[in-house]
């Protein structure tokens, strides 16, 4: 099983950093230069994927990543980038010649650090010639980076989220690489300007002293004088210029170091103003976010309080159900028992009834008894008119 390497990446979009699959990794000795293919798996074409090609730079065994500065490196590492393609889908994994020397790197056991797809060179490919160039970077025995001679300074970066720490294993089936921050190469440094030249006297050379010359055969020594004379003349005329001339273009690289002077300032209090600006920006936006937080603590806290009144309010509204759920069964109580006394009373008086007229009888015998018959129709009228 084939194991692919990958390298974390903190793409825009994303709250947390992605996983790169590593592509290939190879070094052009003719521009003394590294570079490192990687793909986010990102299908933006049917049947198509998007790779990334960026800047590997090793200094003392550490590797930064980073962007390619020259329009010639990127068109020889796209060159380069052409031959494996080619030789990963030629038949046979044989194919032309490279017109570019170029080697892979081995990578193995090396920490790659984080870096961000968006300063990265992006092309589109076939998404079937991925695997083909992950199995052919596998597949073949690397060589040794190329020793970087600039110099490279690690970059500070701001954050206002928390970062995970980074996981201590380090794997090359599919894990995780450690955090590491992202580098810058700096160039050398830029000599100061050059200060505005005070005016000071500038001693004018020294005309040489004239030869005497000797007058020719013939010559009367009046006009040797004269001769001599406008040879000195001309001599001292000739400094002069050349003097003059060398003022003047001294004046006109004083000029110009000023014109370059002021344009610098002038960039720089364009630059100044523009920091102001964005500073004046991002202290709105901190105030802006601020009282957004704020905001939303209050709204919370609003919410909160409101719910606790909700819950207080269910509590009693659960209670004087339960009240009125109680009372209900002591009405239905109630109720049954005003029932059963009902029927017990209603029972009562269909007795008493049978009493009375069972006592009626009784009374009639007992009249029929104990008195005459003659009287016994009186003694019953009486009892009935009592009643």
């Amino acid at each position: 099983m084939m194991l692919l390497r990958t390298l974390v990446l903190e793409h825009s979009g994303h709250d947390s950093p992605v996983n790169g699959a590593l592509l290939c990794c190879f070094a052009i000795p003719q521009i003394a230069s590294n570079f490192l293919v990687y793909s986010l798996d990102e299908e933006v074409e049917p049947g198509s994927s998007r790779v990334y090609i960026a800047a590997l730079r090793k200094k003392s065994e550490r590797y930064f990543l980073g962007s390619i500065e020259s329009k010639e490196s990127l068109q020889l590492a796209m060159s380069v980038l052409k031959q494996i393609i080619t030789l990963a889908t030629a038949s046979g994994g044989n194919a032309a010649g490279p017109q570019v020397p170029y080697h892979f790197i081995d990578l193995k056991g090396s920490k790659l650090p984080t870096a961000r797809p968006e300063d990265h060179h992006s092309l589109m490919i076939k998404k079937a010639l991925v695997m083909k160039v992950i199995t052919l970077g596998t597949s073949v025995i690397g060589l040794p980076a190329i020793e970087s001679t600039e110099l490279i300074v690690p970059s500070i970066r701001f954050s206002s989220k928390m970062v995970s720490p980074p996981g201590t294993a380090n794997r090359e089936d599919m894990t995780q690489e450690p955090h590491e921050e992202p580098v810058v190469v700096l160039p050398e440094p830029l000599p100061p300007p050059p200060k505005e030249p005070e005016a000071q006297e500038v001693p004018a050379p020294q005309a040489p002293e004239p030869q005497p010359v000797a007058p020719p055969a013939g010559v009367p020594p009046v006009v040797a004088a004269d001769q001599s004379s406008l040879h000195e003349v001309d001599t001292t005329l000739t400094n002069l210029a050349r003097v003059a001339h060398e003022l003047t273009q001294q004046k006109r690289a004083v000029l110009q170091q000023q014109e370059a002077l002021e344009l610098q300032r002038d960039q720089l209090l364009r630059e100044k103003a523009t920091l102001e600006q964005a500073n004046q920006q991002l202290a709105a936006q901190e105030l802006a976010l601020q009282q957004r937080a704020e905001a939303l603590n209050s709204r919370e806290e609003h919410l909160a309080r409101d719910a606790q009144l909700q819950q207080a309010e269910q509590r009693r509204l659960e209670g004087w159900a339960q009240q009125m759920e109680d009372e209900s069964f002591r009405l239905q109580a109630q109720d049954r028992a005003s029932q059963q006394q009902a029927e017990q009373l209603a029972t009562g008086l269909g007795q008493l009834s049978g009493f009375r007229g069972d006592l009626k009888a009784l009374l009639y015998r007992l009249d029929g008894t104990l008195f005459p018959v003659e009287n016994v129709e009186q003694q019953s009228s009486k009892l009935l008119g009592a009643d």
